[in-house]
């Protein structure tokens, strides 16, 4: 929610990016979410061709179902493009079709947020995006065991160059190293004359605001208060909270590099 925001919003106030031309696009693309569907009809197509050809062409059928999709990547591509010499950056909130990238969008410069799960989870109950711990960390750790094992099949065919990992916590502690850090994988050039603040940037999701009367949660933009801290919300967990979120998704919040053991969720209460 905030995360992302932040960060993409961290990369356009450096002057790294440029957000996409088409209003609706701006806050969220979600170009790869449903894009299984279109796998299903490019499928589709090549079953009657296959039905239809005497078993020589299915090199050739593959080729155009990749084509097609590519195709299909091309037009969206053009949706969001703003004629800027600067690449243009998408955010989607959703780790579905991931395998995609590659035939949609190749070529594409792809970056990974992760966020401390436990953060993440704390606040997507606090919002109502998930009613119980466990269904919000089984979640988290499914998208991050799907990112995991989608870089781990790249690293395999040799394409690890083409992903970039950038943790939400340094981009909120460090801005201007994880910015650094960003413009080389770009491979834009940072304008010195941009001077950015990040403790400036608006606050927009954050499930701290945006709660009604009645309790519903709407997405609200607001100016980042002095004392607007979104890391280690999660701290203020029971014992009983933070042994359940290990259970579940433990293993992922290690691989991540947030803990080391599971020293961190026995600790006495208080």
């Amino acid at each position: 929610m905030s995360g992302s925001n932040y960060i993409r919003n961290l990369i356009v106030s450096a002057g790294l990016c440029v957000p996409p031309a088409h209003p609706v696009l701006r806050r969220e693309d979600w170009f790869l979410h449903g894009s299984d569907h279109l796998q299903s009809y490019v499928s589709s197509l090549a079953h009657h061709w296959t039905n239809a050809s005497d078993g020589s062409q299915s090199g050739e059928i593959d080729a155009t179902k990749a084509e097609i999709l590519r195709g299909f990547g091309e037009a969206l591509a053009r949706l969001v493009a703003t004629g800027d010499d600067k690449p243009t950056i998408l955010k989607t909130p959703s780790t579905e079709n991931l395998e995609n990238l590659e035939i949609m969008f190749p070529g594409a410069k792809v970056i990974f947020l992760i966020r401390d799960g436990r953060d993440t989870c704390f606040s997507r109950i606090r919002a109502g995006y998930d009613r119980h711990l466990e269904e919000s960390a089984r979640l988290w750790a499914a998208r991050t065991r799907h990112m995991l094992h989608h870089c781990d099949r790249l690293q395999k065919r040799g394409g690890a160059s083409e992903r970039f990992w950038v943790r939400y916590e340094d981009a909120v502690k460090s801005p201007d190293s994880e910015l650094d850090r960003i413009s080389a994988y770009l491979e834009t050039r940072r304008d010195a004359s941009i001077d950015v603040d990040a403790s400036s940037l608006p606050v927009f999701g954050s499930s701290e605001f945006g709660h009604g009367e009645t309790g519903g949660f709407t997405k609200v933009t607001i100016a980042r208060p002095d004392n607007f801290n979104p890391v280690g919300r999660w701290r203020r967990w029971p014992r009983v909270t933070r042994e359940m979120f290990h259970e579940i998704a433990g293993r992922e919040l290690i691989e991540l590099g947030y803990e080391t053991g599971s020293s961190w969720c026995t600790a006495p209460d208080g």
